[in-house]
């Protein structure tokens, strides 16, 4: 008569492991949907931090309705945070439960420092976002994947010309790479693709020498290695007149074509 084989104690340990897994995953599940049946456990307070002036109230309470459907165990930090990063203004959102019954969800929103094109703005990290904004700010514009190159000329732009009191508008990058500015007087600056720094002190000790350019619409071409040419705007007739200014350390010095 046959002998039964024993079995194989390397499966019975296979098999019990299983059982042991499949076991903790029902109690795991049972004691979720008991948790979530529990008087406290659903979430009755939501509590947002950072700072939310612009950020619309409206979409802030319409995602924290979709937030507290879940129980305090079942909800998804994860899917809470991507909600609420969809919100107008909020950069970034970090989510943490507080027993009992509590979310605090911590928002890094936007800082505006300027429009970008038409219909965009570019915050203090050099980063493009999409929201309305009623107020006053400079203008960038420059090819895809330039935002924060034009946000740090336009700190450096705008250090050097508040030496003379004048204000940026606008700063351009072009495909090309020339860099074109307006200024709060409406003044246009051609600073091309080299030394855009020198250029615009240039125009400064100019500007502080004689400080009612400050109050004139023009065009000043800054392209030149010993000073610029300033073309402006008549205050009568609006007519251009072309006018040839040069820094005192740069004066009787030939001026070459522009780069």
């Amino acid at each position: 008569m046959a002998r039964a084989a024993n079995p194989n104690p390397r499966s019975l340990k296979w098999l019990a492991a299983i059982a042991l897994i499949l076991l903790a995953a029902v109690s795991a599940n049972l004691a979720l949907n008991w948790a979530g049946r529990l008087p406290g456990i659903a979430i009755k307070a939501v509590s947002i931090k950072g700072s939310t002036d612009q950020v619309p109230q409206a979409a802030l309470q319409a995602a924290v309705k979709r937030v507290v459907k879940d129980n305090f165990f079942t909800v998804d930090v994860n899917s809470v945070r991507v909600e609420f990063e969809k919100v107008p203004w909020v950069r970034g959102a970090s989510v943490r439960r507080i027993w009992p019954d509590k979310l605090e969800i911590t928002l890094d929103t936007h800082i505006p420092l300027a429009r970008w094109g038409r219909e965009a703005l570019v915050n203090i990290r050099g980063e493009v976002f999409r929201a309305e904004y009623v107020g006053e700010l400079p203008r960038f514009a420059g090819p895809p994947g330039s935002e924060r190159e034009v946000a740090e000329a336009y700190r450096d732009f705008r250090a050097i010309l508040g030496q003379a009191n004048l204000t940026l508008k606008e700063v351009e990058l072009s495909p090309r790479r020339a860099w074109q500015v307006k200024l709060g007087n409406g003044m246009l600056l051609e600073l091309g693709r080299i030394e855009m720094r020198e250029r615009l002190g240039r125009f400064v000790a100019v500007n502080r020498l004689q400080p009612e350019l400050q109050t004139r619409r023009g065009h000043a071409d800054l392209r030149y290695p010993s000073g610029f040419a300033l073309k402006l705007n008549s205050p009568a007739t609006e007519d251009a007149a072309l006018r040839k200014a040069e820094t005192p350390k740069a004066k009787n010095k030939e001026m070459h074509k522009p780069r």
